[in-house]
């Protein structure tokens, strides 16, 4: 039982070892690929092909080698043939690697899948473009682009047409996606809020209209509370108001008729 715990937390420490020494948004190469790469890379380049690298967008990182995460990377590979037989560009591989030892790779992007066959004494442009994470904002990496290419009797070679070191800067001055959503949903949440209030100050307002219309006024009662004017007023009154069916009051009847 205790050697089974001991091998359980031997293997818990191991996991835990390897986590921390991955890098969050690193993407490392498997060890064939590596071999294989090298084994390219020691191919080397053929006399007889010209290649030209030229950065179009941002414009100025052909000077500045500074890129900005979520805005695109562009650029264009030129392509010369200047033998006698026909060659067949293959592909390109870019790469980020890590800027103090370019054998460890941060980011492997997409081939760029060409297949051009460039005839005798004949030029093409290439083209490829990129997107560098934010997990990168800040850092500095090398960045690599190599392109692969064969002859017409089937030999291969890669040319490196780009190997420094660049710098990924963190866009804040446009309108991000994630900034975007959340003035979306929140101008959503708004109108929601106003709809709702809305609807309740209507519902109330109809609520107090009803309540005002149910009151019914009531008029002076036709009896007469005597308890307040004095015994002697009421006395008098009764005193000269006629009797009905008295002489006095049949003669005073017959003068208002």
């Amino acid at each position: 039982m205790k050697l089974s715990a001991i091998l359980l937390l031997s293997v818990v420490g191991l996991c835990a070892v390897y986590a921390a020494d991955v890098v969050d948004g690193e993407v490392t190469d498997d060890g064939p690929k590596t071999v294989q790469e090298e084994e390219s890379l020691d191919i080397g380049a053929s006399p007889d092909a010209g290649l030209a690298f030229h950065f179009v967008q941002p414009a100025d990182a052909n000077v500045v080698h500074e890129f900005y995460t979520g805005k695109p990377v562009k650029f264009l590979i030129g392509f010369q043939n200047k033998g006698e037989k026909d060659f067949v560009v293959k592909y390109s591989e870019t790469s980020f690697r890590f800027p103090t030892d370019y054998n460890y790779h941060l980011q492997n992007f997409t081939r760029g899948e060409y297949n051009r066959r460039v005839a005798p004494k004949e030029e093409v442009t290439l083209d490829y473009g990129f997107y560098a994470h934010e997990t990168f904002a800040g850092r500095p990496v090398g960045l690599v682009v190599n392109v692969h290419y064969q002859d017409a009797d089937g030999n291969a070679f890669v040319n490196n047409v780009f190997n420094q070191t660049v710098n990924i800067l963190e866009d804040d001055s446009g309108f991000s996606g994630e900034t975007g959503f959340l003035f979306i949903f929140f101008v959503a949440l708004s109108i929601g809020g106003l709809y709702l209030a809305n609807q309740f100050l209507s519902k109330l307002s109809r609520k107090s209209g009803l309540s005002k219309r149910r009151v019914v006024e009531q008029g002076t009662s036709s009896e007469v509370d005597f308890e307040w004017i004095p015994r002697d007023a009421v006395k008098n009154k009764e005193k000269r108001s006629p009797v009905a069916g008295s002489p006095k009051a049949r003669k005073t009847a017959k003068k208002t008729d």
